[in-house]
């Protein structure tokens, strides 16, 4: 529904990160699975996520920690995590950012010594994978084969007859075992459904969380010949500051004939 499927490892995506374009290559954007950076980019989304005037992807963060974070994960690509951290050369303060930005999009590092940890999930798209082709399938055909050895369990009339008490008892235990073994694994695929669908809830609300309200909810700046790019709604998150005044829904589309623009 919001996915694209012609999407690429390949791909260069181009990203407005707080007014800074940014490209980076789809693999290394999605390098570390079953984060939420991985599903912003992952394609699943494509139709979802909020895009500039340009067309680009649009995210309300600090552009020189996520820069930081593609950094990170394009060195995690090509070496091991030990030696990305002692080349690692931030000082506290803006590790501090980079870390929280890292925390936000659910990237496991170690660039510091802080011990923050974040349970990652299995990649909504080896999920989705899974339950078409291979985990359930799997399932069916154990189902199957249940299925079978309960009906091979299940004696015939003729059988019956010529059965002793003693063979009956046999036969009734394995019968037993056998919708037992089937119940197990009805359960498992029930349970991995479950799974699935809320990691695809909390994508989803990602997803709507990092997206603007609507295209007059990105506003432009230009401070001092720095150009910056955020949302309305972060500029008003301060109730009954000058901010959130100046950006509310009556005053701002008064101040300036280019209502995406200060």
């Amino acid at each position: 529904k919001y996915g694209d499927t012609n999407v690429d490892d390949s791909d260069f995506i181009q990203i407005n990160a707080g007014g800074r374009v940014i490209i980076a290559s789809r693999k290394t954007l999605t390098y570390q699975k079953g984060t939420m950076l991985e599903a912003l980019f992952s394609g699943r989304w494509d139709k979802k996520v909020q895009r500039d005037g340009f067309g680009h992807i649009f995210l309300d963060v600090n552009p020189t920690c996520f820069q930081e974070v593609i950094n990170y994960l394009s060195e995690m690509r090509h070496s091991s995590e030990e030696k990305v951290s002692q080349c690692w050369n931030a000082d506290e303060e803006r590790q501090l950012l980079i870390t929280h930005t890292m925390s936000y999009f659910g990237i496991e590092h170690s660039l510091s010594s802080t011990d923050i940890s974040s349970a990652t999930t299995q990649t909504m798209e080896d999920d989705l994978q899974s339950i078409s082709t291979g985990q359930i399938s799997d399932n069916n055909k154990k189902n199957k084969k249940t299925a079978q050895q309960t009906q091979k369990a299940i004696p015939n009339q003729v059988t019956l007859e010529t059965m002793t008490f003693d063979d009956l008892c046999s036969t009734f235990d394995d019968v037993k075992d056998s919708l037992q073994q089937e119940q197990a694994i009805l359960k498992t695929a029930k349970d991995e459904l479950q799974r699935v669908k809320k990691n695809v809830e909390k994508e989803h609300s990602f997803i709507q969380e990092v997206s603007a309200q609507s295209p007059h909810d990105i506003v432009n700046f230009d401070v001092k010949g720095t150009l910056m790019t955020t949302k309305r709604s972060t500029l008003r998150i301060f109730k009954g500051s000058q901010l959130d005044r100046q950006f509310d829904d009556a005053t701002w589309p008064n101040q300036n004939t280019n209502a995406t623009s200060a």
